[in-house]
C-alpha cells in the first residue's frame, strides 16, 4: 500500500467479528502476508496481531464469543483505540450476526465498514437484495471473497475504507432487520444424535493415531541406518580424553543420544503437524469440536476448551496461550487439562522411541488412552462443576468444510519444521550436554539416588530415575531412559516400563510451560495447579502399579 491509499496518516483499522467468519484472511489479504497463515479454524486468532502497511496499522482481533474472555478483553481495548472499525460478518448468517455485534456501536456512531464474507455461499436471492439494501440506505458494505488474496479484493476493500462513513445505531439497526434464510454447512454423520459423538472421538484419535503410526514406521527404517552413523563416531572417539568421551559418545552423549532422539521425534512432530493443519484448514477439527461439547461438559468444559487441548497435542505452550479464548470460568481447568494430558508431539515422539527400544510398542495405545482418562478425572475431582450457566455459553458456528490449501499447510508444516530443528533439538542437544557432565562428575548419581526410591517402588533401576529429573525440565527428556542403547528398559516388565513413562509424563509439565502458565495465570494459580497435578499423578500411579500388580 502507498502513502496515498488512505486519508488518514497512520490510521488505525481494527478487524472485529465473531469466530469462523474469516477475518483472519481479510487481515492476511490487506497485509499481502504470505498464505498460511489464515485458518479455517474457529479460534485460529489468539493473540492481537498488527501489522503496518505504508499509512495505516492494521489490527487483527481475536474472534468474539463471550464478554468474560482474555480474547474479548484484548479486542475490546482495541476497538477504543481505533480510528476505523472493519467489521467482517458472514453473509450466509448476516441478521444474525449484525443482531449480535450491535452492543459495539455507540450512541453517538462509529466510522466503521461492514464486510461480508462467505457471499459465493449466499442464496442469489438474498445477495442480489442485500445489495440493493445497501445501495438505498448508503450503507459502508461490501462483499468480497477474502479467501482469495489477489490485488482486486485488495483493491475493493482499499477504496471503501478511503470512504469514511460514520455507522450510527439507527443504520446497524436497518442492518439487522434484513430478513433471509441463513445459509448452514451441510450435516455430517457427527451431526446425528446416536452415531456422532463415537464417530467424532474416532476421527479425533484418528487424526493422531496415524500419522504417530507413520512415524513409528520411518522412524523404525531409519533405526538400522543410525547405527552405521554411531558406531564409525565410538571409534573415532575413543581415545579421546573421558570427558569428551562422555559429552560425545557417552550414555547421554550428542552423538549416540542426541541423534537418535532425532529419528524417533522429528517424524512424529512433523506428520502430526500436517495431520493438524489438514484438520484446521479442512474445517474438520471444528466440526469435531462443536460434536464433543456435550460430551466435554462432563468434566466441566465446553466444547471450544477441546480446542486448545487438541493443540496441545502438538505443542503445550501454545495451547495454554489459547486458553485466552475460554471464559474465564473454564480456562483454569482448562489449562489443568492440558498439562496433564496433552502430550506434545516431542513427548509422543520420547515415548514411542522408549517403548520401541524395550520391545513393547504396543503399549503406546494404552498409555495414550491412560493419560486422556486420568487427565479427565483429575479435572472432574479438582475444579468441580459449581454452576451450569457457563454450559450456555458454547454456541456451536458449524464451520464450512473445505479442500485443505496446500500452501497454507505447507506454511505451517515448515513454521513447525523450523522451531523443531532451531528451538526444540538445540534444548535438547543442551540437555544431552548436561547430563553427559552431570554424569561424569557425579551429580547425576546425587539425583538419581533421590529419586530412586519412587523408581525402584515400581521394580525399576536406579538409573531408570534420570529420566523421570530431566523429563521435568522438558518432555523428551523421556528419552533418557534409552541411556546405554535401552538396555536396561529392554530388561523390564511391560508393566514397569509403562509406570516409568507414565510417571515421567504426569509428574510435571516441562518447565517451559510451567512457566507459561504462570504468566498466563500467575504463579500463585500455577503453583496451585502444579500442586494439584503432582498429587494426581502420584495417586494415580498407585493405583496402575496396584493394578498391574494384581494382573501379574
Amino acid at each position: 500500500m502507498n502513502a496515498k491509499e488512505l486519508t488518514v496518516a497512520k490510521e488505525r483499522i481494527v478487524l472485529v467479528g465473531l469466530e469462523s467468519v474469516g477475518k483472519t484472511s481479510v487481515f492476511a489479504c490487506l497485509t499481502n502476508q504470505r498464505a498460511g497463515r489464515e485458518l479455517n479454524a474457529k479460534g485460529s486468532t489468539i493473540f492481537v496481531k498488527e501489522r503496518h502497511s505504508g499509512s495505516a496499522v492494521f489490527v487483527d482481533t481475536p474472534g468474539l464469543r463471550r464478554k468474560d474472555s482474555e480474547a474479548f478483553c484484548a479486542a475490546r481495548i482495541e476497538l477504543e483505540r481505533a480510528a476505523h472499525l472493519l467489521f467482517v460478518v458472514r453473509g450466509t448468517h448476516f441478521s444474525e450476526e449484525i443482531r449480535q455485534l450491535a452492543s459495539l456501536i455507540p450512541k453517538n456512531g462509529v466510522e466503521a465498514t461492514v464486510l461480508v464474507t462467505f457471499a459465493d455461499k449466499m442464496e442469489p436471492a438474498f445477495l442480489t437484495a442485500l445489495q440493493a439494501h445497501a445501495r438505498a440506505g448508503d450503507w459502508p458494505l461490501i462483499m468480497v471473497d477474502a479467501r482469495r488474496h489477489d490485488e482486486r479484493s485488495r483493491s475493493t476493500i482499499i477504496n471503501q475504507l478511503k470512504k469514511t462513513k460514520r455507522i450510527t445505531q439507527t443504520m446497524w439497526e436497518e442492518m439487522a432487520q434484513v430478513r433471509h434464510k441463513e445459509v448452514d454447512p451441510k450435516p455430517l454423520w457427527f451431526d446425528h444424535p446416536v452415531c456422532g459423538i463415537p464417530l467424532a472421538l474416532i476421527m479425533m484419535f484418528l487424526l493422531f493415531a496415524l500419522p504417530v503410526m507413520l512415524a513409528y514406521r520411518l522412524s523404525s527404517v531409519l533405526e538400522p541406518l543410525l547405527y552405521r552413523i554411531i558406531e564409525p563416531l565410538e571409534l573415532w572417539t575413543a581415545n579421546f580424553p573421558d570427558l569428551f568421551q562422555a559429552v560425545l559418545t557417552g550414555s547421554y552423549g550428542l552423538f549416540t543420544l542426541g541423534i537418535y532422539s532425532f529419528v524417533w521425534a522429528f517424524p512424529v512432530v512433523l506428520f502430526i503437524s500436517i495431520a493438524s493443519a489438514v484438520a484446521d484448514d479442512s474445517g474438520l477439527k471444528d466440526r469435531i469440536v462443536d460434536t464433543l461439547d456435550p460430551l466435554m461438559s462432563k468434566i466441566g468444559l465446553n466444547g471450544q476448551d477441546l480446542v486448545p487441548f487438541i493443540s496441545g497435542f502438538g505443542c503445550n505452550v501454545v495451547a495454554v496461550q489459547q486458553t485466552r479464548s475460554c471464559i474465564l470460568t473454564t480456562r483454569t481447568s482448562c489449562v489443568s487439562l492440558i498439562s496433564f494430558g496433552s502430550a506434545c508431539s516431542y513427548q509422543i515422539g520420547a515415548t514411542l522411541s522408549v517403548f520401541h527400544v524395550a520391545g513393547l510398542p504396543w503399549l503406546f495405545l494404552p498409555y495414550m488412552l491412560t493419560l486422556t482418562f486420568v487427565a479427565a478425572i483429575h479435572n472432574r475431582l479438582w475444579y468441580p462443576i459449581k454452576e451450569k450457566k457457563w454450559l450456555r455459553y458454547f454456541q456451536a458456528r458449524k464451520t464450512f468444510l473445505q479442500w485443505p490449501s496446500t500452501a497454507r499447510v505447507a506454511f505451517r508444516v515448515k513454521g513447525v519444521f523450523l522451531q523443531f530443528l532451531t528451538q526444540a533439538m538445540p534444548i535438547f542437544f543442551f540437555i544431552c550436554l548436561i547430563a553427559s557432565l552431570f554424569e561424569y562428575v557425579g551429580i547425576l548419581a546425587i539425583l538419581t539416588r533421590a529419586a530412586a526410591p519412587l523408581v525402584q517402588l515400581i521394580g525399576a533401576p536406579a538409573e531408570a530415575a534420570a529420566g523421570i529429573v530431566f523429563s521435568m525440565i522438558r518432555k523428551d527428556g523421556i528419552l533418557l531412559f534409552n541411556e546405554g542403547g535401552g538396555t536396561f528398559m529392554s530388561a523390564l516388565a511391560p508393566g514397569t516400563v509403562f509406570l516409568l513413562v507414565y510417571i515421567a509424563s504426569t509428574l510435571s509439565s516441562c518447565l517451559v510451560t510451567i512457566w507459561t502458565i504462570a504468566k498466563e495465570l500467575r504463579w500463585k494459580a500455577a503453583s496451585a495447579l502444579y500442586i494439584k497435578q503432582l498429587i494426581t499423578s502420584v495417586v494415580s500411579a498407585v493405583v496402575l502399579l496396584a493394578i498391574i500388580r494384581f494382573f501379574e
